[in-house]
């Protein structure tokens, strides 16, 4: 009989998978820490799908994925997909008030750091610090303190696919002045076979004090916010799934989106 109940298990867990709702944990991240093309498993956003998964208790079912930013603003407009975005600040949607969307509490704190070449030093003291300088950004992202002057040809903005090729160009002294990347990134690329911190300057003043990084959630999904907000709650308690790659929030806020 006992042999018999060890059968069904495996029954019994598909139907439960199967009864589960599908919720995207969308990233426009496609580098580390965040999100390891190729590797399903690995990164931020697949150790938090997981961390969700279980939390909820069968309920839903959440898959990591990724989309070009470009792509994710259209997905969530048309509101055919169930879908949240962690890792952002309501800021970087341009919805500072928290109206356009639901927002959870902090998963993480991170800050924003200008990065130039060693043997050509920046000091960042505001965007106006950045006047005639080559600045290369990953495709899509947004940095609006710099807009005006990127507009005016006083910034000359370097699209490039992801900030590793941007700190690559840099490293190797090639034709960029700074980048702006993320602390967390900065991290966790320490460790890369073409990253040199010797050859890499990082100007003393960040480019935000430190900010907060949330999940973005549609507003038609209120039972969804809900759970979301309560496993954020018991996440911040439990630091560990984070690994070595941040700290948990301290509640500080964040004056700039991107």
């Amino acid at each position: 009989m006992r042999l018999r109940y060890l059968f069904l298990l495996p029954a019994l867990a598909l139907r439960l998978a199967q009864g589960a709702e599908t919720v995207q944990l969308a990233t426009y991240y496609d580098y580390v820490p965040w999100f390891v093309r190729g590797q399903p498993s690995a990164g931020l956003n697949a150790s938090l799908a997981s961390k969700l998964t279980s939390m909820s208790g069968g309920r839903y079912r959440f898959e990591s994925v990724y989309f070009p930013r470009r792509r994710l603003d259209v997905l969530l407009q048309n509101g055919k997909v169930t879908m949240v975005v962690p890792w952002v600040h309501p800021r970087f949607f341009d919805d500072p008030g928290r109206t356009r969307y639901l927002w959870t509490g902090a998963l993480m704190d991170d800050e924003s750091l200008v990065v130039s070449p060693r043997a050509a030093p920046l000091e960042y003291d505001g965007p106006d610090s950045l006047r005639g300088k080559r600045f290369g950004a990953p495709s899509g992202h947004r940095f609006p303190d710099l807009e005006p002057l990127i507009a005016a040809g006083e910034i000359t903005r370097v699209d490039v696919p992801q900030i590793k090729n941007a700190l690559q160009m840099i490293v190797s002294n090639r034709r960029l002045d700074f980048t702006i990347v993320d602390r967390s990134t900065l991290e966790a690329l320490r460790n890369e076979a073409f990253m040199d911190p010797a050859l890499l300057h990082v100007a003393s003043r960040p480019r935000t004090v430190s900010y907060e990084r949330g999940m973005l959630v549609p507003l038609d999904k209120p039972e969804l916010y809900r759970f979301l907000q309560g496993a954020v709650a018991a996440l911040r308690n439990d630091s560990s799934w984070l690994g070595p790659h941040r700290r948990s929030p301290d509640n500080r806020p964040a004056p700039v989106d991107k």
